[in-house]
């Protein structure tokens, strides 16, 4: 699991250990000062909708200009954090 988590953040399982093992005794301090988490009653009102509902129109698809040095990436419409993550990364290199 905590490979996994690493892997995630593009970081060594290593240092994930060791911020870990730094970092528990504070943790465990400060969690055990306050009081835990509860849950809290939620009542739902459901009324029906007596309007139509108006459609929206299609929103204009967002574009992203990232320029270093000589190097410029254009990413418009959707793209995936997976994927932009490669291309920055790949961008950082080429910097």
């Amino acid at each position: 699991m905590v490979s996994e988590v690493a892997r995630r953040h593009d970081i060594a399982p290593s240092q994930l250990f060791g911020w870990m093992r730094r970092f528990r005794p504070e943790a465990e301090a400060v969690s055990a000062s306050v009081d835990p988490p509860t849950f809290v009653p939620v009542a739902l009102d459901v009324a029906p909708v007596m309007h139509p509902v108006p459609t929206l129109s299609p929103e204009p698809l967002a574009a992203i200009e990232i320029s270093v040095g000589i190097a410029t990436v254009r990413i418009r419409g959707a793209v995936d954090t997976r994927s932009l993550a490669a291309v920055l990364k790949a961008l950082k290199v080429l910097a």
